[in-house]
Parts: C-alpha cells; sequence; structure tokens
C-alpha cells in the first residue's frame, strides 16, 4: 500500500523526500466540540529540532481524558507536515487529520483517526496520499492528481464493512477522470467507474447520481464509460 501512495505522489516529477534545512515549529492548539458533549484537542509539539509530535487529546465528561493520541514525523521528509480538526461528513463529531510528505503535484500523505463512540478512543480511520479528502453521499472519497491531465478518485462505502485504516487496498470503488488536449484546451474528457476484484477491475455504473458529479472535475462535457457488461466478469 505505501508504494501505491508513493506512487501516486511523485508521479508528476521524482520527490524531493527531504528537505535538510527542514525544523519543527510547535503550533498554536486547536479544539473543537463534539455534538456528544466531548472535547478534541491538538497541538503540534517539538520532540526536537528534527522530530515533530502531534498530540490529539479526546476529553468526556467532566473532564476526563479518554484518549490521548500522538504521533511523530522526523521534519526533514515531511516539511509541509500539519494536524487539523476536521468534519468529514459533518456528523458533529470531529477527526483529527494528520498530513505529511508531498509530492511534485498537490497531493499529500494523510492519516485521520475517529472517534469510537463505543470506547470513546481515537482509532485510526484512514491513510493515503491525496489532494482532497470528503464524504458524497455516505462514500468517502479520496481525490489526486494522478498524471498532468487526469484525476483519480478512490471510494469506500462508509456503511459497508471494512478492516480499518481504510486504504487503497480495501476500497470499493475507484474513478478515473482524464482530459485530452493541451494546456490550454480541454478537448474531451473521459470518466470510468471501476470496481477492482483481484488483479482485475469491472468497468461499472454510478452507483448514484451525486457521484457521478465527480466527472465534472475539469468543468468540461465528459463521456462515461459504458459499464462491463460481459458474462463472468469481476
Amino acid at each position: 500500500m505505501r508504494f501505491a501512495v508513493a506512487l501516486l505522489l511523485c508521479l508528476l516529477a521524482p520527490c524531493a523526500w527531504a528537505q535538510e534545512d527542514a525544523v519543527c515549529e510547535p503550533g498554536e492548539p486547536a479544539r473543537a466540540e463534539n455534538r456528544d458533549g466531548s472535547v478534541l484537542t491538538v497541538q503540534t509539539e517539538c520532540a526536537s529540532p528534527e522530530l515533530r509530535r502531534y498530540v490529539a487529546t479526546l476529553t468526556c465528561d467532566a473532564g476526563r481524558v479518554c484518549d490521548r493520541l500522538e504521533v511523530t514525523q522526523e521534519v526533514v521528509y515531511n516539511s509541509m507536515g500539519h494536524v487539523d480538526l476536521v468534519d468529514l461528513d459533518q456528523d458533529g463529531m470531529h477527526e483529527v487529520e494528520v498530513r505529511g510528505m508531498c509530492g511534485a503535484g498537490p497531493n499529500c500523505e494523510g492519516d485521520v483517526y475517529r472517534i469510537d463512540p463505543a470506547t470513546q478512543t481515537l482509532r485510526h480511520f484512514f491513510n493515503g496520499g491525496y489532494y482532497e479528502l470528503q464524504v458524497m453521499d455516505g462514500w468517502l472519497v479520496e481525490s489526486g492528481r494522478s498524471s498532468c491531465c487526469s484525476w483519480e478518485y478512490h471510494l469506500w462505502k462508509l456503511d459497508a464493512p471494512h478492516d480499518l485504516p481504510l486504504n487503497y487496498d480495501n476500497m470499493d470503488l475507484m474513478v478515473q477522470v482524464g482530459a485530452s488536449g493541451d494546456a490550454d484546451t480541454v478537448d474531451g474528457v473521459v470518466c470510468t467507474f471501476l470496481r477492482q476484484s483481484g488483479d482485475n477491475s469491472r468497468v461499472v455504473a454510478p452507483p448514484s447520481p451525486a457521484l457521478e458529479k465527480i466527472c465534472e472535475h475539469y468543468g468540461e462535457p465528459y463521456d462515461l464509460t459504458s459499464p462491463d457488461t460481459t458474462p463472468g466478469a469481476p
């Protein structure tokens, strides 16, 4: 899986894996109240000039600390690394998002830690390399540029069973949106929804009209690849 992320990060040009002059700088704490009354805080600390440490604390009823998470990064390899509090599905429960190494394009490594309401702990929910991460129509959607003229989207259905963390190896669908033309003109866009089965993939229809909006990435008319109806296809 790490290979797949590295490939996505570095597809446009050779990666600058290290920035030798980068040093850790502590950050201001961030705080978010959740709908269940718990409070999530994150802080960037410096274990040393070369080592960045993100500390997330989940405080429950009566100020009780339910969980504390520490994630460390080598600054030289993660010069643009940072931590945020996000609410991916707008359900009033926040997640901890840690971003790390970035490639030559807009994609950066990322990990998301989500509150498990049953245990009131922070669980490793997602790992990938992406430009944007969002929830659309009940699906987690990871988007990233895969070449000069194409984008790739990885999708997980949130109400389906998955081993955690969600990652490239256990995605439910992939969407490829490719444009032809030059730097100034888009001549055509092809959008393809794919379902993986072992080493094979099958073209499928978009699960919903909301997800087909992914095809509008370039803001141009697009051709949607027809589903594979071959008998016995995966």
